[in-house]
């Protein structure tokens, strides 16, 4: 029996992707960390409304009403920036946590639309702590399968999508390769387990 403090001690807290939340790399991408970069943005499922935006200093400055409050303030959010070098040149962009100051690549948008903060203020877990091994397995071929545009999901055949448009066969065929080298390590890894309970292998369940 586990003594005090042991077990999952992340069941139950939220979990990173299950929030809406802002990245310094899509922002990057969209050209909001510009000096002088002024936009209003939609950020649809949010409960944000009118999301005003500018970047200066660099500092984000974000405001925005919450949809589900017709007479509450507006909420109004500073977000400082900072740079990392790249090994082969360029910059990285970083967010400033406004409530612990920690250097992160997202930010976490709260239940109650009215806060962002970083995944260690909000107690966050990841979802791959909540799953055992296999499930770990799945989630892994999935996000490789995902960057050729294929998916797990939807029978044999859609676990070997056709090359995307733009990718160098080199890359595309190295994603494909740890996409079904994750699969048989996973056949491999339930057929040892039938065998160690049921004494026979993983088809012969079925």
């Amino acid at each position: 029996m586990g003594g005090s403090g042991s077990g999952r001690t992340y069941e139950g807290r939220p979990r990173v992707g299950a929030a809406k939340q802002i990245k310094a790399s899509a922002l990057a991408k969209m050209g909001a960390l510009t000096e002088g970069w002024s936009a209003s943005l939609k950020w649809p499922g949010s409960g944000c409304d009118d999301m005003e935006c500018t970047f200066s200093d660099d500092t984000l400055r974000l405001s925005w009403n919450v949809e589900a409050e017709q007479e509450s303030p507006r909420v109004i959010m500073s977000i400082r920036v900072s740079w990392s070098a790249c090994n082969y040149g360029g910059r990285r962009p970083w967010l400033i946590c406004p409530y612990c100051a920690r250097r992160i690549s997202a930010l976490h948008l709260s239940s109650n639309s009215r806060q962002l903060a970083c995944r260690h203020c909000f107690n966050m877990t990841y979802e791959s702590r909540n799953v055992d091994a296999i499930g770990r397995s799945w989630m892994r071929q999935e996000k490789l399968l995902q960057r050729i545009g294929g998916s797990c999901g939807g029978g044999i055949f859609s676990r070997d999508p056709s090359r995307p448009k733009g990718m160098h066969h080199a890359t595309y065929h190295r994603i494909h390769k740890a996409a079904f080298d994750e699969m048989w390590r996973r056949e491999d890894a339930l057929e040892g387990l039938c065998m160690a309970r049921f004494g026979c292998r993983w088809g012969w369940l079925f």
